[in-house]
């Protein structure tokens, strides 16, 4: 499949349809007070740059946040692929453009959160060349948490 990353605003309708998507699917895997619902607003800062993944007519097929730490470090953030489009290359694509994009920032490192129950994209994480973390950040250890991290010296994956 063809798959095109670009950088684009959050305030489309195709991305807030992908935030609903990825906030329905960790209330299926995480219920609880631990979750925090995301929306095109809260991605429209100066320091969050939007990833999109699109097919050849232009549909969104996912997309993944790097937000800029401030401390040399970026954060991978809210990465969902759309199901229907799961398993063929879309998240493998959206992490090399972020780290790519990270390497030319400067950034040193990339650190994410992802659950547990996220067996996938820590599948995906782990063969990009994260591994596993403490917490960062403002983040605390919760049982449904688990943190990862890329130093930017190291090759992707």
């Amino acid at each position: 499949m063809d798959v095109f990353i670009s950088v684009e605003p959050p305030d489309q309708p195709a991305i807030a349809a992908l935030l609903q998507l990825s906030d329905a699917i960790a209330a299926r895997l995480y219920p609880g007070a631990f979750r925090q619902a995301l929306n095109p607003a809260t991605l429209s800062r100066p320091d969050i740059t939007l990833f999109v993944a699109r097919d050849k007519a232009g549909q969104a097929l996912g997309c993944a946040a790097l937000l800029d730490l401030g401390d040399g470090t970026g954060e991978l953030k809210r990465m969902i692929v759309d199901p229907e489009h799961a398993g063929q290359g879309v998240g493998r694509q959206l992490v090399t453009a972020i780290l790519q994009s990270a390497r030319q920032r400067n950034l040193r490192a990339v650190l994410l959160e992802v659950g547990i129950r996220n067996v996938e994209a820590r599948r995906l994480y782990a063969r990009a060349g994260f591994r596993d973390r403490g917490p960062f950040g403002r983040y605390e250890q919760t049982p449904i948490a688990t943190f990862m991290e890329i130093a930017l010296d190291e090759p992707a994956g």
